[in-house]
């Protein structure tokens, strides 16, 4: 309310201001200009006359005089009529500045009021969103979109991500059931399944990798989790040829493509049997706690670096009833193609028991960490569980 009191007085303000100069553009000092001229002229012929009249001028000198007294005077004369016509329309030039500049001002006000801009600045709901958040986001769209094979699809990768393989498998049979045809998402699948399955390929697992393969031979994706598998069962040629046809389905400036030649070199070594830098990893797990853990629990042994980053730089996950007492760590067992085991120099080993086997350590986890070693050295270490 008050900004409209406001805008009503500057209203006011300006049409006074307005209509005062249109009314009084300069002092009128009440001098008839139109007489004034005419007898300027009529006084000025006179002097022309006595001067003819006593030889001062000839008759043609007079004409010339003559003619350019009478010019002056009309070009005055028809300025005095123009101004006299400007002073007549005053009071139409003041009716439509009344009636028009509060118009123009309100419309003018209206508009930058209800302008919005274009880019607005980022809020708090703007930045990015956490997995367990995305998760949460994409189970409440399929509540009303329960038939939405992509958002199931996100769903189960986000589960997986998460490290709750259970429901990232659920997820991702609820997209299967309603779009089998996906090469990605059979490939996503089975890579769950094999994660769940102690990375083991068997069952269910090869046969959507033959599936995803079928409808699209050159998926660089289901090619490398088919090498996988030949890997899995030592067959290292039906590998290389698998891995070298997904290298050639990649584009050039794909950053895969530098994964997979140092996973192709890499198989090379170890056909060769001069397989690159190891650790080798001992561990020694007490019957307390053997006693007290279930079979199912997973053994994570993982080197990381000495200094930064904690993530994993190699690693292996297996449950305890597959664990034989020994873990060889090599460029094999990389988490990032592109940071190979055998790049990095110091590093420490770790162990770590774990119900779920989630990347993230749970309370209830037990966890020992070696001293600093040096992977060129291609180091054995003993660590104990007790």
């Amino acid at each position: 309310m008050t900004m409209i009191i406001w805008i009503g007085l500057m209203l006011v303000g300006s049409l006074a201001w307005v209509i005062w100069f249109l009314k009084y553009p300069l002092t009128d000092n009440g001098v008839d200009l139109q007489q004034s001229n005419i007898d300027l002229g009529r006084q000025r012929k006179l002097e022309l006359q006595t001067d003819l009249d006593q030889g001062l001028i000839d008759q043609e000198q007079f004409d010339q005089a003559l003619e350019e007294i009478s010019s002056t005077l009309a070009l005055e004369l028809d300025q005095t009529q123009t101004k006299a016509f400007k002073q007549s329309n005053i009071t139409l030039w003041s009716g439509l500045v009344i009636v028009l500049l509060p118009i123009f001002a309100i419309s003018v006000y209206q508009n930058l009021s209800n302008y919005t801009p274009t880019s607005k600045a980022p809020t708090l709901d703007s930045a990015p969103l956490s997995l367990e958040q995305s998760a949460t986001k994409l189970k409440q769209h399929l509540n009303d979109n329960p038939k939405d094979a992509e958002a199931w699809k996100m769903l189960g990768l986000s589960y997986f991500e998460l490290g709750k393989i259970k429901e990232s498998l659920n997820a991702y049979e609820q997209a299967y059931q309603l779009n089998s045809q996906d090469p990605r998402l059979l490939v996503e699948y089975a890579s769950a399944m094999i994660s769940a399955n102690d990375d083991q390929f068997v069952g269910r697992p090869v046969k959507l990798i033959k599936q995803a393969l079928e409808l699209d031979p050159q998926a660089p994706d289901a090619l490398y989790l088919a090498g996988m598998f030949a890997v899995s069962v030592q067959d290292f040629e039906l590998a290389k040829a698998l891995w070298n046809k997904a290298l050639n389905a990649l584009p050039e400036q794909s950053s895969d493509r530098q994964a997979l030649v140092s996973i192709l070199q890499e198989l090379s070594r170890v056909e060769s049997g001069n397989i690159s830098n190891t650790v080798t990893v001992n561990v020694v797990i007490s019957d307390e706690i053997l006693a007290s853990r279930s079979a199912e629990d997973f053994l994570m042994i993982y080197v990381k670096a000495a200094k930064g980053r904690p993530m994993p730089i190699a690693i292996q996950k297996l449950p305890i009833k597959a664990f034989t007492g020994q873990v060889v760590l090599s460029d094999m067992n990389s988490v990032m193609s592109e940071k190979l085991l055998s790049q990095h120099d110091q590093a420490l080993v770790v162990v770590r028991l774990s119900t779920t086997g989630s990347a993230m350590k749970q309370p209830d986890d037990l966890q020992v960490v070696s001293e600093v070693v040096s992977i060129a050295d291609n180091p054995s270490v003993i660590l104990k569980l007790n």
